[in-house]
């Protein structure tokens, strides 16, 4: 256990992307770290990446057995095993870096290792593989459809690239591209989607102001622009009762 803890805290983080892109990322941190001795790790082999090089070892958890503990300078785990236990004992097999490289749907996997080490990893983005997450809107008003998911990623993508080729312009004038200036090109992505017939014919009928409320506060009837719906006939006149009250009096006898 003594390997766990002689990892500092800065040479032990979590590089967050997305799963298309897990590869080229791994290819990139094991070129930063090209001078060392480097252990590659996934669940079962699952990575995809071809790599040769004499400092680097691909393994799984079963096959740990085979090295020395601390043996390698430079740990990276692919993925995340299920339980806490497997990957504290990866960690016995470095004593200078761990690096973990984790998708949006695995970060849940972290809070137990942050857990039994008693503190919270370093959370690090690398340049040029940040996840685009999607700004998340209460009661959003409408489901999208496959077309348009496919649409939106395709509109991230162009967006990576545009901000690829800005670093690139940047490099060459030994410049660096500040942040503003990516997320101007991240913004600028949602002119790349556009809304499916559906969408369009029920943004139509709605108007923009009902279209851009949350689903659960549209109401058709309350749109001027539709036919009858818009039309407030008011309820329907009802005539006052009069309750009429039978008098003692007796008629009088007609002469």
């Amino acid at each position: 256990m003594s390997n766990i803890h002689s990892v500092k805290r800065h040479n032990h983080k979590v590089h967050t992307c997305e799963a298309s892109r897990k590869d080229n990322l791994l290819k990139h941190l094991i070129s930063l770290y090209q001078d060392k001795k480097i252990l590659v790790i996934s669940k079962a082999n699952t990575t995809t990446t071809e790599i040769k090089d004499k400092n680097l070892t691909l393994s799984n958890d079963a096959g740990l057995s085979a090295f020395k503990k601390a043996q390698f300078d430079v740990l990276i785990s692919y993925d995340l095993p299920a339980d806490t236990d497997t990957y504290m004992n990866r960690l016995t097999y470095t004593s200078t870096i761990a690096l973990i490289l984790v998708n949006e749907k695995e970060e849940a996997l972290l809070y137990p290792i942050d857990m039994t080490l008693g503190k919270n990893l370093p959370r690090e983005v690398v340049p040029g593989f940040e996840i685009l997450r999607s700004k998340k809107v209460k009661n959003p008003p409408h489901r999208p459809t496959k077309a348009q998911l496919a649409q939106e990623e395709a509109a991230k993508q162009i967006v990576r690239d545009k901000q690829q080729k800005l670093r690139e312009r940047a490099e060459k004038r030994g410049e660096t591209v500040s942040e503003e200036d990516l997320k101007k090109i991240e913004a600028d992505a949602t002119k790349y989607l556009k809304d499916s017939k559906a969408d369009s014919k029920e943004k139509i009928s709605l108007g923009k102001k009902e279209w851009d409320k949350p689903k659960g506060e549209k109401k058709h009837w309350e749109n001027k622009s539709n036919d009858y719906r818009g039309k407030s006939h008011g309820p329907a006149k009802r005539t006052k009762r009069v309750i009429k009250i039978p008098s003692d009096k007796k008629p009088s006898a007609k002469s």
